[in-house]
């Protein structure tokens, strides 16, 4: 029986995210993103977990902050073709950083975000269950 993903996407360590991001982010919001990623499909109803693992880059572009929600513009950097195809299909790439009381991280992509320096960050692809684990192979 396979797991009900949450979402599936690219996930990045919260303590190197933190270090990426300082120079950009001046504010942190009360609630920070356990696990900070850049969301590929919500609530899946096929997953194709040969790509669990595997290293994605992302270019960081911009960055936002209205108070209710902080997170950063990204473009998604990869040659896997299974990954390209499932990100040219996200509206708004982007990562949430953290939320406020009231702040819901699905309201991240609405935000205005003023352009960066661009960097890059790599994270792992993965898959989020309702428990809050990030799945990363098959056999976890």
């Amino acid at each position: 029986m396979r797991p009900d993903y949450i979402y599936i996407g690219c996930f990045f360590d919260f303590d190197e995210l933190q270090t990426a991001v300082a120079p950009i982010a001046p504010r942190r919001l009360e609630r920070p993103i356990p696990a900070p990623h850049v969301t590929f499909a919500y609530r899946p109803e096929r997953v194709d977990t040969r790509i669990f693992g595997r290293a994605v880059t992302v270019r960081v572009t911009g960055y936002g902050n209205d108070g209710r929600n902080e997170g950063l513009r990204v473009e998604v950097l990869t040659q896997n073709p299974i990954l390209q195809e499932l990100a040219l299909r996200i509206q708004v790439p982007h990562i949430t950083l953290s939320v406020s009381r009231t702040g819901r991280p699905v309201d991240t992509a609405g935000l205005s975000f003023s352009p960066v320096e661009p960097f890059l960050l790599t994270g792992r692809f993965g898959g989020y269950l309702p428990d809050g684990t990030v799945v990363f192979s098959s056999a976890e």
